[in-house]
């Protein structure tokens, strides 16, 4: 797996994300204990939440616009330098007012999406077919071993110097890793004048493209009920769970270490192993997350089995999305053409991504007046059946549609 390295550009754009995810695996953890402890409530934490997944999806509109109209590296720079200034600017932030926090996390959220598509679609150009499954379970591996140590991190650093201190330093460290996508070389082609002069008319082609794939399609959908239920869910109710009933904050960096273990392992089985049906094997690993909400009911009738059951299921719900994603990106960086792939990947996160906000908007509602155990059993339920039932679309069990014949390998050089 680390054979890919020796790839130079790939080489520099992973040490950037790299170090974007040291930030991304500390900065929730500390944003969502520094306002449970000053603003207080869950309301006010679905607020902030969904506000910094809104910035994601209008950050993977504006992906679309750029990925695939003007230098990457440019994209990447830029992604990066928006997030540690944001984070930086949130800071003050909790001094004003909610809508401040807000403002400030809506933007962290739009460098996010604008790095996520990016990233994904220089992978697709400067990495070979053969080597693409190992790019991504390599970029996965990575980011996941930081999430592993990052919740502890994170816990520990905000009882040791506190929330503001803990952000500034995740603020610190995507500059850095503006920095580092900054050396990137200047070797890419240049741009088309039509993909700058016309970028959301654009959009009509890619839709068509995502058209010519019904695995994609149906993957598209399997993910909108995973993060708008699933993700949502745990995100609002874990910290709850913990401080009730399982002794307090530290058990939220097991779970998240526990879930980021569990997507390590995934991400070295799948760099070592090319199945003959990934589809199969991604909407299996998908449906397994939905065992994570169904777990967090059983801390309040039993805590110890609750604990421990808690844990199993972020285990396997870290395994099973990673199972998911690296043969997932790995087919749309193989079938979908190089002029269209960035856009490709920004409808993928605008999609599923854009239906996030509404459930941690709606959520808390549901679970103050329906309540906790019904609204985590439901969104397990629903996670689980949706990607199950993504298999019964032709080609998803091999993310390749019948209908379409593959396109022509691409070529890319691999620096020695």
């Amino acid at each position: 797996m680390l054979g890919i390295l020796r790839n130079s550009r790939f080489r520099l754009a992973w040490l950037s994300s790299t170090a974007s995810g040291a930030a991304t695996s500390v900065m929730p953890v500390a944003l969502t204990l520094y306002l449970l402890d000053t603003r207080g409530g869950i309301t006010v934490l679905g607020l902030v939440l969904g506000c910094r997944t809104a910035g994601f999806v209008l950050g993977a509109v504006l992906s679309g616009v750029f990925t695939d109209g003007y230098a990457r590296r440019t994209v990447l720079t830029l992604a990066s330098a928006v997030r540690g200034v944001a984070i930086l600017a949130v800071v003050p932030a909790f001094t004003v007012s909610v809508l401040a926090i807000c403002v400030a996390i809506l933007m962290a959220g739009v460098g996010e999406g604008l790095f996520r598509g990016a990233y994904q679609a220089l992978i697709g150009e400067v990495v070979p077919d053969d080597d693409l499954q190992r790019a991504n379970a390599l970029s996965t591996l990575s980011s996941r071993l930081l999430l592993i140590a990052g919740p502890t991190a994170a816990t520990l650093l905000y009882v040791a110097i506190g929330g503001a201190a803990t952000l500034v330093a995740t603020g610190v460290l995507w500059m850095g890793s503006a920095g580092l996508a900054l050396r990137l070389p200047r070797s890419e082609p240049p741009p088309s004048d039509d993909a700058r002069r016309r970028p959301f008319a654009d959009f009509a082609e890619v839709l068509r493209e995502a058209g010519r794939h019904r695995w994609f399609v149906a993957g598209l959908g399997a993910l909108v009920i995973w993060l708008a239920l699933g993700w949502a869910v745990q995100q609002l109710t874990l910290p709850l769970v913990s401080r009730t009933e399982l002794g307090g904050d530290t058990f939220i960096g097991i779970a998240l270490g526990t879930y980021s273990a569990g997507a390590v392992a995934a991400a070295v089985v799948m760099g070592r192993w090319t199945p003959r049906r990934p589809g199969l094997v991604a909407f299996v690993g998908l449906s397994l997350y939905g065992l994570v909400p169904l777990a967090l009911t059983v801390p309040g009738v039993s805590p110890y089995l609750g604990a421990a059951l808690v844990l199993v299921a972020y285990f396997l719900g870290g395994a099973g999305i990673e199972a998911f994603n690296i043969p997932w990106f790995s087919a749309i960086q193989r079938e979908v053409p190089p002029e269209r792939m960035g856009r490709l990947f920004s409808l993928d996160f605008m999609v599923s991504h854009g239906v996030a906000p509404l459930g941690l908007i709606v959520l808390p509602y549901a679970l103050t007046s329906v309540g906790q155990t019904p609204v985590l059993v439901v969104c397990g339920v629903l996670t689980v059946v949706s990607a199950l039932g993504a298999l019964a679309v032709p080609g998803t069990r091999k993310f390749a549609d019948p209908r379409s014949a593959r396109r022509p390998t691409r070529e890319a050089e691999v620096d020695g």
